[in-house]
């Protein structure tokens, strides 16, 4: 019999199969298997695709509470999972080579869960039979060292895996079933969610929103001179009295300006910590505006291409057995990085080679770094964001810069003004994280105590206080990891699921009316349902039997004990809470049903469905204006805000299951499109 060793997906399979040993490849059910002939024995090394296995409720009606459920494979639940088929039946018949079994996904708690019930709920393997690969990059000198060095099997983190996938099917379906249950009591329908993390993530925003809308402006003025090459501010800054900010606007008026002091004061700009996963989606969103999901999976791949370090990590750490010069010497070999290598390489000549770190550790990786192979064919944004890892890498081992600021404090008949200035004096690490430094510099003209500044021009401006400042998805998922709120693997898709489900909108993200109107009614009926503190109380659990101190059960009965109470009080307001839904449902219906402006009238084109269950667009002006379109005989269709140049009709995405969302204009014979149904 073989060692069976399960991979995450193909590529990592065969990766792993390239670094332990010499091997033959056999196709089977369309799959590539690798057999490796290791000083150990036969391994099967196999590939799934990810969770080829999900959970289910066992039987019954569609009804809420549910705990009765099971776990099935992918594909038999969802039409869209099919290509995962292949997969699943090909572990099952290398499973019956096997009598042992190694789990070589990512070493997480996905990449657990993953590996383990492929294994046990497609071979019944025992958990005596399992052994772990623990490594954070896929070079061959790191995957050929896991696997010299097997670990047992990590129960504690794959229990702790396995119950938060449970604990999430039992929030996200019964909660997400009780509101659309609420909203069929209105003989309406609308999809609607929410979840463990995604509620109380909902409401964050909702506070955000209700804040906004609630500010109220103060009015102030502000007394700003310019002349002689400077822009000053009197030293008051704010005036929150009209009256006094224009009787010191007389008696600054016609008089020039004398330099009463010169302040200078030099400080250390640190170098900044090595990238954690939220680090990387921050800097990338402020750098390239690439949101925190296209970020991870831009990182994912980097990583399944050797070229990071694994990126599901909350480490801000970078340990020494890495091998800080080793990495430096391999991207020493990509011209376009030799410079800023040869600087870092000579603090390791004088033994002074140590970046600075942060505070924030993770027991399964290191912070995210480069491992010095060269990339090719990357698209635009991942070279991007691998640059930004590289000269990220580079800059955590520079000195600190020096900086100077210069206050010029100035007396115009007795009133001070003061103009500030900031610049570099050393750039340091500025030099290694170049283009991504971020500093302002604000240059003064060269001055001296006693010297007399004509002043050319003084204003009194009039401003009022902003609102607080809207989350971005950068922002929000910060928010969400400072709150310890899901993990660092969930929390740009959490995000992700509020503007799929209509809840947020907007760069600059807005709540919805729908997103509102469900905080809402929750907050009124269940407001357990948003608790951020019961969520944290359940990931403080999962920890604790991540280190072995709790059991799956344990927190199961807890959590299954708690929904039934919260669900019992929602059964008894259903109608009510459907109620509260029905008006924004019935909005949100309407907006997502209007595509654009209409072409030949000052209507509206929106999605009109027939009877018999067509759909056409027409005006909402119908029966003055009977402007029609087609539309394509299936797949989602969304707005999108953007009219073509040529027709002058409304754009539309169509979206359609696996696969990539189709643009088009609407006029069918529109010179732009050489088939109106091709996509």
């Amino acid at each position: 019999m073989a060692t069976l060793l399960v991979a995450e997906k193909p590529k990592v399979a065969k990766r792993i199969a390239d670094s332990i040993g010499d091997y033959e490849v056999e196709s089977n059910r369309g799959v590539k298997n690798y057999i490796v002939d290791t000083q150990y024995g036969e391994v099967i090394v196999a590939p799934s695709v990810g969770h080829i296995f999900t959970l289910e409720q066992q039987d019954g009606e569609w009804t809420y509470p549910v705990f009765d459920i099971e776990w099935v494979p992918s594909h038999t639940t969802d039409d869209g999972q099919d290509y995962m088929k292949k997969y699943y039946q090909n572990l099952q018949d290398q499973c019956e080579k096997a009598d042992a079994y190694i789990n070589g996904c990512d070493f997480d708690i996905e990449g657990s869960v993953i590996g383990y019930s492929c294994i046990n709920f497609g071979c019944n393997g025992s958990e005596d039979r399992i052994q772990r690969m623990h490594f954070s990059t896929l070079t061959t000198s790191d995957l050929q060292e896991a696997f010299d060095d097997l670990q047992p099997f990590d129960r504690g983190q794959t229990e702790a895996g396995l119950t938060r996938h449970i604990l999430d099917w039992y929030y996200g379906i019964n909660i997400s079933r009780a509101l659309m249950l609420a909203v069929r009591s209105q003989n309406r329908y609308k999809t609607l969610s929410t979840g463990r993390v995604q509620g109380p993530a909902l409401k964050i925003v909702a506070e955000k929103e209700r804040e906004i809308q609630a500010f109220e402006p103060d009015p102030y003025w502000e007394i700003v001179i310019t002349g002689g090459g400077l822009e000053a501010m009197h030293e008051e800054e704010r005036f929150w009295e009209e009256e006094k900010a224009t009787a010191v606007f007389e008696t600054c008026k016609g008089h020039n300006a004398t330099v009463l002091a010169l302040n200078r004061n030099r400080y250390k700009h640190n170098p900044p910590i090595p990238f954690n996963l939220t680090g990387l989606q921050s800097e990338a969103s402020s750098q390239f505006n690439i949101n925190p999901k296209k970020t991870q999976q831009i990182a994912q791949s980097l990583y399944e291409d050797s070229l990071i370090s694994y990126p599901r990590t909350e480490s801000q750490k970078l340990p020494a057995k890495i091998g800080y010069s080793t990495i430096l010497n391999k991207l020493k070999n990509q011209d376009k990085y030799k410079e800023q290598v040869d600087t870092v390489l000579k603090k390791d000549e004088s033994g002074d080679m140590y970046p600075r770190q942060g505070k924030k550790k993770d027991d399964a990786h290191p912070a995210i770094y480069p491992t010095g192979m060269a990339p090719s064919n990357l698209n635009d944004k991942e070279q991007k964001v691998y640059d930004l890892i590289v000269k990220r890498f580079f800059a955590v081992f520079g000195e600190a810069a020096i900086r100077e600021t210069l206050k010029i404090t100035l007396d115009v008949n007795g009133e001070k003004f003061a103009a500030k200035g900031k610049r570099t004096v050393e750039r340091n690490w500025f030099d290694l994280y170049e283009p991504y430094v971020n500093v302002k510099t604000i240059d003064l003209p060269d001055v001296e105590e006693g010297q007399e500044i004509p002043v050319d021009e003084i204003e009194m401006l009039d401003k009022e206080t902003q609102p607080p400042r809207r989350y971005t998805q950068s922002s929000l998922v910060n928010e969400l990891e400072k709150k310890n709120l899901g993990t660092k693997a969930t929390r740009a898709n959490i995000v992700d699921s509020l503007y799929n489900r209509k809840y947020i909108t907007g760069q600059s993200i807005e709540v919805t009316d729908l997103g509102m109107a469900v905080v809402e009614a929750l907050e009124d009926h269940c407001p357990e349902i948003l608790s951020e503190e019961l969520t944290r109380a359940f990931e403080k659990q999962m920890e604790q039997i991540k280190e072995e101190n709790s059991s799956r059960d344990e927190v199961l009965d807890a959590a299954k004990d708690k929904l039934q109470e919260i669900l019992e009080q929602f059964q008894k307001d259903e109608e009510k809470i459907g109620e509260q839904l029905i008006g924004a449902v019935d909005e949100t219906r309407k907006k997502e049903r209007q595509l654009g402006p209409c072409d030949q009238c000052d209507g509206t084109l929106r999605i009109v469905k027939t009877k018999k269950g067509s759909r056409f667009v027409g005006c909402n002006s119908y029966p003055d204006c009977e402007n029609t379109y087609p539309l394509p005989g299936n797949g989602k269709i969304e707005s999108t805000d953007k009219t073509c140049d040529e027709c002058k009709t409304p754009f539309i995405k169509v979206i359609r299951k696996g696969r990539k969302p189709w643009r088009l204009c609407l006029d069918p014979d529109c010179p732009t499109k050489d088939d109106w149904g091709d996509d």
